[in-house]
């Protein structure tokens, strides 16, 4: 429980994994929680790194929570997260899905890391009522998400029974704080005023079926950031949540095989 007598949901709490000299923060997205960056970060440290999964400000907790929280928080996060591992590591890699992409980007144009990880980072959507939300959340507090929980949820619960995990699915809210999306545009468009300062190493995921960030974002990203080492991959099959969904476990080799050619 924290100090403002929220609980930390199932799957909400952060997760550290000490391994070697080479780190990564595998940061989660918007409105969703560590758990979706978990298995990555058990993957990654079984090969031998330190990993980081931390809980951005306002999520795994409670939605009015995270209503109160400011891009900026995120991107503070995003930092202690980096400083933390410097702290074990010669090498740290930020490694980001969604929201937690552009925090990683971010940090990556800073220069605060060894490379960039961005897995289906919105740099631009089809939502365009994104940018109305500082008009209207007064009036439209928080948006249900059409069927929500989904499928995705129902096969994670799955995997955590057949793992003998907790069963408690993805740890994502089930509505969107109209502030939090207003707040989310904001990051969006300072991470697309920074990507020409983007010179470490990167890998950029998409999937052609992602639903909620349309595939020309990785276009978008090649096109602005000044990465000579730069490693593009498509998906095929997955939607949005890279990390969980079908082809979860080619994302994890692609994540590996990057860090691990760059880790001397």
């Amino acid at each position: 429980m924290n100090s403002d007598g929220f609980v930390i949901a199932p799957g909400g709490a952060p997760f550290f994994f000490l391994g070697g000299a080479v780190g990564a923060v595998c940061t989660h997205g918007f409105t969703a929680s560590p758990e979706e960056m978990r298995w990555l970060g058990e993957y990654l440290h079984a090969r031998g790194l330190t990993v980081y999964g931390p809980r951005l400000s306002g999520h795994g907790t409670d939605p009015e929570v995270m209503a109160t929280q400011r891009w900026i928080d995120w991107y503070e996060d995003e930092l202690d997260a980096i400083a933390l591992l410097r702290q074990h590591c010669r090498k740290v890699f930020a490694v980001g899905l969604s929201m937690g992409g552009l925090l990683s980007l971010l940090a990556g144009a800073a220069g605060l890391v060894d490379g960039v990880v961005a897995m289906a980072a919105p740099l631009r959507l089809e939502r365009r009522d994104l940018a109305f939300a500082p008009l209207i959340k007064h009036a439209v507090p928080f948006v249900p998400k059409e069927n929500w929980p989904g499928r995705l949820d129902a096969s994670v619960r799955e995997v955590q029974r057949a793992q003998g995990r907790e069963v408690y699915g993805r740890g994502d809210y089930g509505v969107v704080p109209t502030e939090s999306a207003g707040q989310l545009h904001q990051l969006m468009g300072e991470v697309l005023r920074r990507l020409p300062e983007l010179t470490v190493p990167l890998l950029l995921i998409y999937s052609r079926a992602d639903r909620t960030v349309p595939y020309d974002n990785l276009a978008l990203a090649t096109s602005l950031v000044n990465s000579t080492d730069l490693v593009t991959h498509t998906l095929e099959n997955s939607d949005h949540v890279l990390t969980q969904d079908i082809e979860r476990e080619t994302v994890y080799a692609l994540v590996w095989d990057f860090i691990s050619a760059r880790m001397d």
